[in-house]
């Protein structure tokens, strides 16, 4: 009796190799590495991006006040850009070292501030800073600087321009980066609040997800493992994902295959037992015939003896017809190829056929054209030949009439046997060149040949690359047919 947690589908034991258990582990270990990404970007990096952000800003903003130098009012682009954007932004004149300065509050007037020295700014910044242009192979320099200011830095950009009205001139723009331990301190109480709740999510979803990605395999596997157990009803579900729809369809045609397969086999069988239970009794009562009865009259020991033989060559020739299937079977598409003349190969076959016509009042009619060669394995051409034939011969009508012809058709070489029987009907025709197949027709025994004669023929004829069908309807016999490429014009 299984436990109440194998009913709920609780694993009792954890299977480290499972899909389930697998997809549980990678899909929490990359929720993990996202959460470790973010508070590396948040706690790691902000202070670093933060003040690269300033500083870009600081960078942008000076670049548009140098290009715009010439274009209009300078006092008034300076105080723009120092009220739009809060900067402090100081205009040095280099020849009197007078200084204007914009702190981003707005004015009532227009044009330049009153001047004052430049003792006036923080000169450690001021001379750092024109040291730093000075050394540079450029006109302007922008960079960060926390010298001398407890838990804040400042954004620091310098150039030298020239207005055209009025001289050279430094431009000074600075911009206070305060500390952000307070703000990173707050958002350090959120994110653990925000990392367990989105671990706990993470560890739901990823076992939602196991579960839903294991679940249709499982319920395959159970079924395959009643497949093994030779349970031919196992039915394969394609609920689930495409892949594994997919997967469950092939099975379940595999395990459709393995049941026309288990029902030929029980045919083959029980066709065989039949097959051999009639020569096989024939044999023991003839033999009887010659220790009791015939056995001093030499006419009649002949003839029992002759049937006896007969019998055993008919025994011999099925055995015989079921190991050359296999062969053909296992001969991996390698054959040997011969140029063959395929009118003298068919003549040298219908002499097997003529004791039936001298003694059984069968007709053969042949309509052979003349010339007609193939790259082809001829004792394996000769057996196809052989097996169409005696396969009309069993099944042709009351007249006993079997027609063979051979013509060329384009570039290829088309042979037909047809035959003058009942005919087949159309949702039989593709299972005729099944190895177990059985006519829905009461078995009996072959006037000549197994049986299993067309099983033979489409794996030579396969083996040749050869297209072959049959043409058939109720009641009006049928004509089996294949064709090969034509050699003769080359």
């Amino acid at each position: 009796m299984s436990s109440p947690y194998e009913e709920w589908g609780i694993a009792l034991k954890i299977d480290s190799k499972g899909l389930q258990f697998k997809s549980l582990l990678y899909l929490t270990t990359f929720s993990v590495i996202i959460l470790a990404v973010l508070w590396a970007l948040q706690f790691l990096f902000l202070g670093s991006f933060y003040e690269s952000m300033k500083l870009n800003e600081i960078k942008s903003v000076g670049d548009l006040i140098v290009n715009q130098v010439d274009d209009g009012d300078l006092a008034a682009v300076l105080s723009e850009a120092a009220f739009k954007n809060n900067l402090r932004i100081v205009l040095i004149e280099q020849a009197s070292w007078q200084a204007w300065g914009f702190d981003g509050f707005p004015t009532e007037t227009t044009g330049f501030p009153p001047p004052g020295p430049v003792n006036r700014l923080p000169m450690d910044y001021l001379i750092t800073a024109i040291q730093k242009l000075q050394a540079s192979d450029s006109d302007r320099v922008y960079y960060l600087d926390s010298a001398g200011l407890p838990d804040m830095s400042q954004a620091i950009y310098i150039a030298e321009i020239f207005d055209k009205d009025n001289g050279a001139y430094y431009l000074y723009i600075s911009s206070a980066i305060p500390s952000i331990d307070s703000t990173i301190s707050v958002l350090r109480t959120q994110f653990y609040i925000i990392t367990a709740i989105l671990l706990v999510l993470a560890l739901v979803m990823a076992q939602w997800i196991a579960r839903r990605l294991s679940k249709p395999i499982t319920k395959l596997t159970k079924s395959a493992q009643r497949l093994v157990k030779g349970e031919l009803d196992a039915r394969f579900y394609d609920d689930g994902f495409t892949e594994i729809q997919q997967l469950a369809s092939a099975l379940n045609y595999a395990t459709g295959e393995l049941r026309s397969l288990e029902r030929y086999r029980q045919e083959l069988i029980a066709n065989l037992s039949h097959d051999l239970k009639t020569p096989l009794t024939i044999i023991r009562f003839y033999s009887e015939l010659i220790r009791d009865v015939s056995g001093d009259d030499p006419t009649k020991r002949t003839e029992h003896c002759d049937t006896i033989i007969k019998e055993t060559d008919w025994l011999t020739g099925m055995v015989g017809e079921i190991l050359e299937l296999s062969k053909i079977e296992a001969n991996n598409g390698t054959i040997t190829k011969t140029e063959v003349d395929l009118g003298r190969c068919l003549t040298d076959v219908l002499t097997s056929f003529s004791v039936l016509a001298s003694q059984a009042d069968y007709s053969f009619e042949t309509k052979i054209a003349d010339g007609l060669w193939a790259q082809a394995n001829e004792p394996m051409l000769r057996r196809v030949f052989y097996n169409l034939i005696s396969n009309a011969v069993n099944f042709t009508g009351e007249d006993k009439r079997v027609i063979i012809s051979g013509k060329a058709v384009e570039d290829t070489v088309r042979f037909e046997v047809s035959d003058t029987g009942a005919g087949i009907p159309e949702d039989q025709q593709a299972a005729i060149w099944d190895r177990y197949y059985k006519s829905t027709e009461t078995h009996k025994r072959a006037v000549i040949g197994t049986g299993i004669g067309l099983s033979i023929v489409k794996s030579v004829l396969g083996l040749h690359d050869a297209a072959y069908g049959v043409i058939s309807e109720p009641g009006c016999g049928s004509t089996f047919w294949f064709e090969l490429t034509d050699t003769s014009a080359r």
